[in-house]
């Protein structure tokens, strides 16, 4: 049998800040082990409460496997990228979550870190939830704040994808336009290199009849123009 007032306080630690007065002073036995953190006091929670339930515990079910098992992301069909660094308690604040729940969720995550892989999940979860309950967070509220980021996630994933779609799209129209300006301007240039050949077989048509007529006078050609 646990001891249960020791573990208990080392649970509650994980959620309250203790006052340190009211905290126990530590045996002047010379000792200088450092504190445990969330992950040892869950590891000998498990231990403890895997010794009576481990061995009557049924092994996960295929079906239970494939539920816990992640989904894929939408993004795995996409070209591969590394996470982005976004301030996610921004994004929940701003979605006008609770900073106390916020900081629920976080520490029953600190929480659910600190279980040995592999204690079987009954067993896990009866540690959480006992836990959980013995100290008055109740379960649901705390599965609901994580619903809550769920669904602040996915909107914030959502307006990013819609505001980048409009980028994108106003990026191609504004190539589109261009695109269209270089063509228009291409065409241009060939007709005014057109024009300018053109003018120049015009020229030379006019000085060979002008040159005719000084030729019947013996009169001296100019010499022609430098070109630009």
């Amino acid at each position: 049998m646990p001891d249960e007032k020791g573990l208990g306080s080392k649970i509650r630690g994980l959620f309250f800040e203790t006052d340190p007065k009211e905290a126990p002073s530590a045996p002047d036995d010379g000792s200088t082990e450092p504190a445990e953190s969330p992950a040892d006091i869950v590891a000998e929670l498990a231990q403890q409460s895997g010794k009576g339930v481990a061995a009557r515990a049924p092994a996960p079910s295929t079906a239970a496997s494939v539920r816990s098992a992640p989904l894929p992301s939408a993004a795995a069909s996409g070209p591969a990228a590394p996470p982005a660094n976004v301030d996610f308690d921004a994004v929940f604040k701003n979605a006008g979550m609770d900073v106390a729940e916020l900081d629920r969720v976080r520490k029953a995550e600190e929480l659910l870190k600190g279980l040995p892989e592999a204690t079987p999940h009954e067993v896990k979860k009866q540690i959480v939830e006992a836990s959980l309950k013995a100290f008055g967070f109740e379960v649901a509220k705390i599965a609901s704040a994580a619903q809550n980021q769920l669904k602040a996630v996915d909107t914030f994933v959502k307006v990013n994808e819609q505001q980048t779609a409009k980028a994108i799209t106003d990026a191609q129209n504004k190539i589109s336009q261009l695109e269209e300006q270089i063509i228009n301007l291409r065409v241009d240039i060939e007709k005014r290199t057109l024009n300018l050949s053109g003018v120049a077989a015009a020229a030379d048509v006019r000085r060979t009849q002008v040159s005719k007529v000084l030729e019947f006078f013996n009169v001296p050609t100019l010499p022609a123009a430098p070109k630009a």
